[in-house]
């Protein structure tokens, strides 16, 4: 590995972005993040990142402070933290996304930061039953993929077009210490909540947040010490999940089994919609079995938790040691 790298993170306090953090510094590189104001920014301090005041919706000064940056990574979510999408929202969202992403790339270019790397989700591909995806499958974006995925071709027009060095990434369901995983789920099977939505054998790619965010450290280092050239860049896409996709049902089995917990009950997807959202019933209910054989040859990556019977035990012992 070459000098640190300079990385800026637009998302750096949301569930994936706080690994981020914590896997460039492990790393050695020199972190920054994007906070709207000072109270986001004591939270990036606090999580070793040095903040830069702004708003990917908004130009200003920020713009100017990532000049000569080394990677800009984004992995910004639209909406409201901890209120769940309406599908009558979607138009509002997927702008709202859009925009935060084209100002990402477009103040990565005039601030001749070195590249970018760009967050999606393997939603995109939308429904898939048991077939296997890999990144030349057509993108059909369903459930929340609606509105963090469906600009991706868009975007790599607008990377390509400003000769910026791009990988876009597509994790699969990110569990962890943290988000949904932690705030969600977990309380969900403790208190007899958690459902299996419709039959439970739809399957999902699944990815351990420590595997996801080493996978993004070596996309900026590939980014960030890869040698000027004046050929024009293709945008290169990467699919982020384990070695083992599984069903719904068998995911919500291994997770209640950990916990000492009996299989939880199943509901329809018509009445876990009028529970959730129809984008959460189908995104729970969306199959796709997803291929990563390209991020690692690309990027060289290996997996800790090839699998959930390896990451969920971990992801447990995790939140465990916190309390």
């Amino acid at each position: 590995m070459g000098v640190p790298l300079k990385i800026f993170i637009a998302g750096g306090s949301g569930f994936i972005g706080r690994h981020l953090i914590k896997a460039f510094k492990a790393h050695g590189h020199n972190v920054y993040g994007l906070a709207r104001d000072r109270v986001r920014g004591k939270l990036l301090e606090d999580l070793g990142c040095e903040p830069i005041i702004g708003n990917l919706l908004t130009n200003g000064p920020w713009e100017r402070k990532i000049e000569k940056f080394d990677v800009a990574v984004g992995c910004t979510m639209p909406g409201k933290r901890g209120q769940p999408p309406a599908m009558r929202q979607v138009p509002e969202l997927l702008k709202s996304h859009t925009d935060a992403c084209s100002t990402l790339i477009n103040a990565a270019m005039e601030g001749q930061v070195r590249g970018v790397v760009m967050t999606f989700g393997v939603l995109g591909y939308g429904e898939h039953g048991e077939e296997w995806v890999d990144e030349d499958t057509p993108w059909e974006p369903l459930g929340y993929g609606r509105f963090i995925s469906a600009a991706r071709d868009q975007l790599k027009h607008l990377a390509e077009y400003k000769r910026l060095p791009a990988t876009f990434l597509f994790p699969g369901w990110v569990y962890g210490n943290g988000g949904w995983f932690k705030d969600q789920l977990l309380p969900g099977l403790e208190q007899g909540q958690a459902r299996i939505v419709g039959a439970g054998e739809n399957y999902i790619s699944f990815v351990h947040a420590e595997d996801l965010a080493e996978a993004y450290v070596l996309a900026a280092e590939q980014l960030g010490y890869a040698p000027m050239s004046d050929d024009r860049p293709v945008t290169q896409m990467l699919n982020l999940v384990d070695d083992r996709p599984v069903t719904q049902k068998e995911w919500l089995s291994v997770v209640a089994h950990a916990l000492g917990k009996p299989l939880p009950g199943s509901v329809s997807k018509e009445d876990c919609a009028k529970q959730a959202g129809e984008l959460w019933a189908e995104s729970i209910t969306c199959s796709a079995r997803v291929r990563n054989d390209r991020a690692k040859a690309a990027l060289g990556w290996t997996l800790t938790h090839p699998t959930i019977k390896e990451g969920v035990p971990a992801a447990l012992d995790s939140i465990r040691k916190e309390r």
